[in-house]
């Protein structure tokens, strides 16, 4: 069985969806990071980078939502992670896209305007809120365009790339921003939305969310 070391944030979800989504067995174990859970000598001696999500399989651990998500896929032998060479290249494409472009400004704009003041980390910067906005418009704007003929990221077939971006894209959510401008985006949104595994992953996450410092207040 999996030990998943994860809070609830995109970078955990991510791997949560995924685990799910392969219906495999993982006990889930809460990392509270506002309480420093993550900063102790037991937690980094499964990562030295002291923070989640941390997988840990047998004594052996592994970190990285992105590395976590293709091991599991792997592992289990699952399509969601094709095994031919350029499918599972287009799968690492759209992980690193979102990863480096839409995914990091949705999550800047979550830091700045709902962790952040809520963790009393200070006020939302402006210049980093608005350099976020104007790139996360841009960039679903390309997104947008790109599921016009296709139902998932790569193609027709889910895969994890889906389930990773759809971690980032959910936080629209909360920050107010409206996908209604974006139709094809929105289309995909409610189809990962409405997946019985993304459903349970919420579930198991929902009552740690209601007692964090972060949704308080």
């Amino acid at each position: 069985m999996y030990r998943l070391y994860a809070f609830f944030t995109q970078n955990s979800m991510k791997t949560v969806y995924v685990a799910e989504e392969l219906g495999i067995d993982y006990e889930f174990r809460y990392v509270d990071l506002f309480k420093g859970e993550n900063r102790t000598g037991e937690f980094r001696e499964l990562t030295p980078a002291g923070k989640v999500p941390v997988l840990q399989v047998g004594n052996q651990s592994l970190f990285e939502s992105g590395a976590i998500c293709r091991y599991l896929a792997n592992a289990e032998q699952s399509p969601l992670y094709p095994a031919a060479a350029l499918e599972r290249a287009w799968v690492d494409q759209w992980m690193d896209y979102f990863t480096c472009h839409l995914g990091r400004w949705l999550s800047t704009l979550y830091f700045e305007t709902i962790i952040k003041p809520r963790a009393g980390l200070g006020e939302p910067d402006p210049k980093s809120c608005e350099e976020a906005q104007n790139y996360t418009g841009q960039q679903m704007a390309m997104v947008e365009a790109w599921l016009q003929k296709r139902r998932y990221l790569t193609g027709e077939q889910l895969t994890i790339a889906d389930l990773f971006a759809f971690a980032y894209v959910e936080q629209a959510g909360p920050l107010e921003i409206s996908l209604a401008g974006f139709p094809n985006l929105s289309r995909w949104f409610e189809s990962m939305e409405s997946r019985p595994g993304v459903q349970r992953a919420r579930e198991k996450v929902a009552e740690l969310r209601r007692k964090s410092p972060v949704n308080s207040g």
